[in-house]
């Protein structure tokens, strides 16, 4: 599983070991039954020069700011589950909070790992997520590990429902419940290919966040941090604003994974899904450049898929508020690939705390 980062230099490494979630169906009272399965990766990481890599670069380069792949910090491994008074099948899984958080426990990070925790819970492979919806009950601490227990609520023959909880020092943090699916139980999609819009771009053209630190451009509504935070803190996803954009978007990209399944790499956009999306209540506000200094708290998180997702592509983020008030807003998401073909929708309501 994932190496704790700085122990005996493992974390520096190329080929992980990795969880794939396909495993075979629990039963009540046979403990003996596989929770997961580990195979052998070989990762390709985003590169990045030797200054980006000394002054925090924004991808998941082996460099000062990025210690371990961020498919290896979502690893989950089965745990003793709890006794399930209620006669529920439950299986358990104990995960790590995401580094570079110092402050709370990441959201994306907490949906990511219930969606790896879920998935290895159902027995046919072929079914991947396809949406999820998720509650944040309250934040948590990024000092101590993280509890998935999971509920299987219903396999039917065209769906597998899963609720998931999140434990952390026995206090219940987020709420989670996912639907898997073969892709053709709810149909493929037949809509004509669709274009990104000339206007928008294209990601190689555009400053990473490293980039725009240095030459003093606006954050965009994110608080850009001290050069000793940036220099310590985890970025593994590689964000390219676009500014001046009537409707805020963005292009974003993580390390590239190969030789895992599906639900792996959808579990890794679902991480990515939850950054930088409540400045888009500001954006629409008109205060997108006093977003930093704004204390917010993600109520919810939901998210559906619409086609395959493969780590290490580019996928621009589009995002817009259609509803707003001075304590809270709802923040919705549409992620399309670089041919502009839907990928995900999201969304999110968050408080505006000040």
């Amino acid at each position: 599983m994932g190496s704790t980062p700085g122990s005996n230099g493992r974390s520096w490494l190329r080929t992980a070991r990795l969880m794939v979630v396909q495993t075979t169906r629990p039963r009540l009272h046979d403990l003996r039954y596989t929770l997961y399965r580990v195979l052998s990766i070989n990762m390709s990481s985003s590169s990045g020069d030797d200054e980006d890599a000394e002054n925090g670069d924004n991808t998941s380069v082996a460099g000062v700011t990025n210690r371990e792949d961020l498919v290896n910090r979502l690893a989950v491994e089965p745990c003793r589950a709890p006794d399930d008074r209620l006669g529920r099948t439950t299986a358990s899984f104990v995960g790590r909070p995401v580094e570079g958080f110092t402050q709370r426990t990441f959201g994306g990070h907490l949906v990511a790992q219930a969606v790896l925790a879920s998935a290895a819970t159902v027995e046919d492979p072929e079914r991947v997520v396809n949406s999820l919806h998720a509650y944040f009950l309250t934040s948590g601490s990024h000092e101590h590990p993280l509890r998935y227990d999971v509920d299987a609520v219903r396999d039917g023959r065209s769906l597998s429902i899963r609720e998931t909880t999140v434990i952390q020092n026995a206090r219940k943090l987020t709420r989670i419940s996912a639907s898997f699916c073969v892709p053709s139980a709810i149909g493929i999609s037949t809509a004509a290919e669709a274009v990104v819009d000339p206007a928008v771009p294209a990601p190689e053209t555009l400053e990473p966040l490293n980039r725009r630190r240095r030459l003093g451009l606006p954050a965009d509504g994110i608080k850009l941090p001290t050069r000793r935070r940036w220099e310590t803190a985890s970025r593994p996803v590689d964000i390219r604003y676009i500014d001046d954009s009537q409707r805020r978007c963005f292009w974003f990209r993580t390390a590239a994974v190969r030789g895992v399944h599906q639900n792996v790499h959808r579990a890794i956009l679902a991480f990515a899904s939850d950054r930088s999306l409540l400045p888009a209540i500001a954006h629409a506000r008109g205060d997108l450049a006093g977003a930093h200094t704004m204390r917010t708290a993600s109520i919810d998180h939901s998210m559906w898929f619409h086609a395959d997702v493969r780590a290490g592509d580019w996928y621009l983020y589009l995002q817009d508020s259609p509803f707003h008030t001075p304590k809270s807003g709802l923040a919705l998401g549409s992620i399309v690939d670089e041919r502009g073909r839907p990928v995900a929708s999201v969304a999110q309501q968050g408080l505006i705390l000040e």
